[in-house]
């Protein structure tokens, strides 16, 4: 059987200073970072309080704005719901749309991270031992509304009940890759003929105080506080020494060209092919030699029935670290070779920073709207004179081309590759 075409109807997403998609696209055109200290994090007295994260004029404005109050949830769940009524109304679709069989939802997420002062609570079930007694902590009155009481899939459980969805459920936790990996799930479901319909993305809310110190003990975030905070993530330059810890949420409406015309639906692209493969190299870095990307690469292009050549923009992982970004690049070098030098290359980390499981979705929606107006959003910080690559097509200004396809790249933690390919309706 053919694989059925995939088109995406809708879209919704919140990021750091941007309530919606378009917000976020406009300011990236303008380049602005979304980028800046962090309240909490000044308050602990962290040596780096750069990060995006959504502040409470957003909050509120979440809030005050959804359909359905969900009271006793996470905010992720929140945040889910909101992004998820964004998607819906983008594709024109009702709240009881997706309860119908041969529908799907596939969210990202890899963790619930509580706070200092959720921890608190639980320190005072510290046996002398200094150990948490658990039975007392859950023989409290107020412990299923703590931390330990949410699950990893709180916000896709969440979202199924609210939207009455049935058919199939799944949740990706597969580090920076899981938001592109649920994209790519609901791409397969609906190509395969299994569903019609599904929505999928992902919501991260990381920019806090345990996932600094994760992060921090690993290496992986910027190291120079003392750099203004715009301009800590720098993608493929020379002094990159880190990513900046983000937050946000994107979910793209997809249906079956079947499906999207019977309803006369508004087609906004179409992911045409997708990749992921698990390599085992290191937890924290993949192969030094760029080739585990590549073929991650290779794969997703190979699965969309498109040469190297074909490409008009790749949506890069970029992470500023240091071996992220020179994997990415000999990576580049060996799938497109001879077209290296005509391929337009953006990362948009470096302005909106690494939501983790978010990011992949996020960037999902930029190249989508790459695709829609024709521009190649700026890599902010970056200056060829002080690139590692500087034969890479990155510009800190926007460009104005037509982009008909991007390769739009998620590169995870645990080894975990995916790749999806975007491309005009």
């Amino acid at each position: 059987m053919l694989a059925r075409e995939v088109h995406v109807t809708g879209y919704g997403l919140v990021a750091p200073m941007a309530l919606n998609a378009q917000a976020l696209f406009t300011r990236l055109c303008e380049e602005q970072s979304c980028i800046r200290a962090h309240p909490l994090f000044v308050e602990l007295g962290f040596a780096n309080t750069a990060a995006g994260y959504l502040d409470s004029q957003q909050w509120q404005a979440i809030y005050a704005a959804l359909e359905q109050p969900c009271g006793g949830q996470p905010r992720q769940a929140a945040l889910a719901q909101y992004v998820a009524e964004q998607a819906l109304q983008h594709a024109q679709f009702d709240r009881q749309s997706l309860a119908k069989p041969r529908s799907g939802l596939f969210i990202g997420a890899n963790k619930y991270c509580a706070s200092a002062q959720e921890l608190d609570v639980v320190s005072q079930y510290f046996d002398a031992h200094g150990r948490v007694d658990l039975d007392a902590y859950l023989d409290h009155p107020s412990s299923q509304r703590e931390p330990f009481a949410w699950r990893v899939d709180q916000q896709t459980q969440h979202l199924a009940d609210y939207l009455g969805v049935g058919q199939h459920i799944a949740t990706h936790a597969d580090a920076c890759a899981a938001g592109t990996m649920a994209i790519g799930s609901a791409y397969r479901a609906i190509a395969d003929g299994h569903l019609d319909i599904a929505l999928c993305g992902a919501t991260e809310l990381m920019a806090n105080e345990l996932p600094y110190y994760m992060f921090s003990s690993l290496g992986a975030l910027c190291a120079k506080g003392d750099w203004p905070a715009d301009t800590q993530s720098r993608p493929f330059m020379r002094d990159r020494c880190g990513f900046v810890l983000s937050e946000g949420a994107a979910m793209l409406v997809l249906e079956s060209r079947e499906h999207a015309e019977r309803r006369q639906a508004v087609s906004l692209g179409r992911v045409l092919g997708y990749a992921n493969l698990c390599e085992a190299e290191k937890m924290t870095s993949s192969s030094r030699d760029g080739s585990k990307y590549a073929l991650c690469m290779q794969a997703a292009l190979a699965d969309a029935g498109l040469t190297p050549g074909e490409i008009d923009q790749v949506n890069l992982h970029g992470t500023s670290t240091a071996v992220n970004d020179s994997c990415e690049a000999l990576a580049l070098e060996q799938v497109f070779a001879d077209h290296l030098a005509q391929l337009q290359l953006t990362a948009n980390k470096s302005a909106v920073g690494h939501s983790l499981a978010g990011s992949g979705a996020i960037e999902a929606v930029l190249s989508l709207q790459s695709i829609a107006h024709g521009v190649q959003l700026p890599t902010l910080n970056y200056h060829a004179d002080g690139a590692q690559y500087p034969h890479l097509n990155l510009h800190a200004q926007v460009q104005t081309q037509t982009v008909n396809t991007v390769l739009s790249n998620s590169f995870g933690f645990g080894g975990i590759n995916s790749a999806i390919v975007l491309g005009r309706a």
